[in-house]
């Protein structure tokens, strides 16, 4: 892989790490619940049907905990608060390198970024000197950014980068405090259904099979749970299969699943889910090591966790 590089600060994200512990899942009406966070965007949609798919006879429950940002979703699953969440895999990824056991057991989604622009940004030369936005740098969106720079001979030297919480960027892009985003959907949809911007480029085009959100798990519920988490993860994937099959067309089931979770117009919804696929979501050790080579090249970690101490797909749980 090319050497790219970051020239903004590079802080990690984690704040200060407690180390969650586990006495087992809580427990209502005798069954014990799955405690899962996540971020109200289209990544996190799996998680939305799972949470439907759970049946009152199941053997456990899951309770969801909606978040407005990443550092208090992070933390609330560093310390315990959580046991679970759909996460920016940087995120984790750095947690588990402060030490903090958590471990990726699926992706969320696969490809679904876009670099979102101003209607009067034509190429990425028109960029230069103008303020682009990222969630965080712990993320695939400032990775997308940076390569999408590199490889038009530029760096983030020659724009402004700015962190701005998802929620806050179209209304930046509206107000002209920003030239462009990066940022998970439907955020960057949002910004083409209202006319205030364009789909500028899309992340299986700038790196393909790139790794963005993930589910992960404390490592200590996993070791203690291991039959519910085993039960939990095949709804989970036949979650992703049914939203497969379900989003294009965009099925009615589908819009009434996001209407409770995600505070979006059919228009942005059916727009930002022709970008996504939830197809095929067990991590692959050739895209993680992709990922983990390039967080060393940029800068963001000197020593991430490895490919078999840190994911842990379904298949596998039981078996560590």
């Amino acid at each position: 892989m090319k050497k790219y590089l970051v020239l903004i600060p590079l802080a990690i994200l984690v704040g200060v790490i407690f180390t969650a512990c586990s006495s087992g899942p809580n427990v209502n009406d005798g069954r014990p619940i799955i405690r899962i966070g996540y971020l109200p965007i289209t990544h996190a949609m799996t998680l939305f049907v799972v949470n439907d798919m759970v049946a009152d006879d199941d053997s456990f429950g899951v309770e969801l905990e909606r978040f407005s940002s990443w550092p208090d979703l992070m933390d609330a699953l560093n310390s315990g608060h959580i046991d679970a969440a759909s996460a920016l895999i940087q995120l984790a990824m750095a947690s588990n390198e402060a030490g903090v056991d958590l471990r990726a057991v699926a992706l969320g989604h696969r490809d679904g970024n876009i670099i979102a622009v101003a209607n009067y940004i034509e190429t990425v030369q028109d960029l230069r000197g103008r303020t682009v936005a990222i969630p965080s740098p712990m993320s695939t969106h400032n990775f997308l950014l940076n390569m999408l720079l590199w490889e038009n001979d530029m760096t983030v030297d020659d724009i402004t980068v700015i962190q701005l919480a998802p929620t806050e960027m179209v209304s930046a892009l509206t107000s002209g405090s920003i030239s462009g985003y990066v940022v998970a959907e439907p955020f960057g949809a949002r910004a083409v259904t209202l006319g205030v911007g364009t789909n500028f480029a899309e992340s299986q085009d700038i790196w393909e099979d790139s790794l963005c959100c993930a589910l992960i798990f404390s490592y200590d519920f996993i070791a203690d749970n291991e039959d519910i988490v085993l039960e939990f993860m095949h709804m989970y994937h036949e979650a992703g299969d049914f939203l497969e099959q379900n989003i294009n067309p965009i099925s009615d089931p589908v819009r009434e699943i996001a209407s409770r979770h995600l505070m979006v117009d059919d228009e942005t919804l059916e727009l930002s889910l022709q970008w996504i696929s939830f197809a095929e979501l067990d991590i692959r050790e050739a895209e993680y090591g992709e990922l983990y080579r390039f967080k060393i090249e940029i800068g963001l970690s000197q020593s991430p966790p490895q490919f078999d101490d840190f994911v842990l797909n379904h298949c596998c749980i039981g078996r560590q």
